[in-house]
């Protein structure tokens, strides 16, 4: 699994949406201080909104805003909402995938693996993360 550059975009852009939680803060804005295009920026606030992450007002005091609870709403919740499943490997989660799969020594270690990931990046809540309660070193 790689974190793609629009995951890593999504991040910075729900991490702005938590630190400006009462009021709404432009795209534009949030695109220039996090340095990310601004097309790809409404691209993905087009997907956070659709995954209920964020919500969007338009006008002059308009922008955008957490439509998610941080206490509940995890690292997980906002990568599936812009990649899709964490999977390693799409025969971890797809029997179909390959004819293999039956006989195959290492889809075990990949389902292993995605359960792995699965189960830490669901184990951090926004606000955990962006509390500092939780911390890259740990």
């Amino acid at each position: 699994m790689e974190l793609t550059r629009r995951s890593d975009y999504a991040c910075r852009i729900i991490r702005a949406a938590y630190d400006n939680r009462d009021v709404y803060v432009s795209v534009s804005e949030v695109a220039e201080r996090e340095n990310i295009p601004y097309a790809f920026a409404r691209s993905i606030q087009h997907d956070l909104v659709h995954a209920g992450l964020l919500k969007t007002v338009r006008g002059a005091k308009g922008g955008l805003s957490l439509a998610c609870d941080p206490a509940t709403t995890t690292v997980l919740d906002v990568l599936e909402a812009l990649q899709g499943p964490i999977n390693m490997s799409p025969c971890s989660s797809d029997s179909d995938f390959c004819g293999r799969c039956s006989e195959c020594e290492f889809r075990g270690v990949w389902k292993k693996a995605d359960d792995l990931m699965r189960g830490y990046f669901g184990s951090i809540t926004l606000d955990e993360l962006f509390k500092g309660q939780r911390c890259a070193c740990e």
